[in-house]
């Protein structure tokens, strides 16, 4: 693949990705913003950053349609929602004290959110290839 066709598929990946879910954050936020939303920001540009190294070796593997390319995909994403909940449950203590049902539907439902994120991540990169393709 062409370095500068995989560089544009990346920089239209990071691009959607932050500002779609800046704006679905920012939709569920107080109006204006509190400050503790720069979090928020710092947590899309890291994940910006790691969905950059992941795209690297992803786009290729998928334009060559390597066997079990999706399974994959999405184990990695399952992965990451699980270690995001985590993460977030273990940044804030105190969530630890709402119970082991509370804290299972936090981390189920990080987990279906970033299995719907790889989903449309797969499909939008299978298209950017068609399209870049041509």
């Amino acid at each position: 693949m062409n370095d500068t066709i995989k560089k544009k598929i990346i920089a239209i990946n990071l691009t959607s990705f932050f500002f779609i879910w800046l704006l679905i954050f920012l939709a569920g936020a107080d109006k204006p913003p509190p400050i503790g939303f720069l979090w928020v920001v710092g947590l899309l540009i890291g994940l910006d950053i790691i969905l950059c190294f992941y795209l690297k070796s992803f786009l290729s593997r998928l334009k060559s349609r390597k066997k079990g390319i999706f399974f994959i995909h999405m184990v990695y994403f399952f992965v990451g929602g699980m270690v995001l909940s985590l993460v977030t449950i273990l940044l804030k203590p105190s969530y630890l004290d709402m119970g082991l049902l509370n804290i299972s539907f936090w981390m189920i439902s990080i987990i279906c959110v970033a299995m719907i994120n790889g989903i449309c991540c797969y499909l939008l990169n299978l298209i950017l290839l068609r399209l870049f393709q041509q």
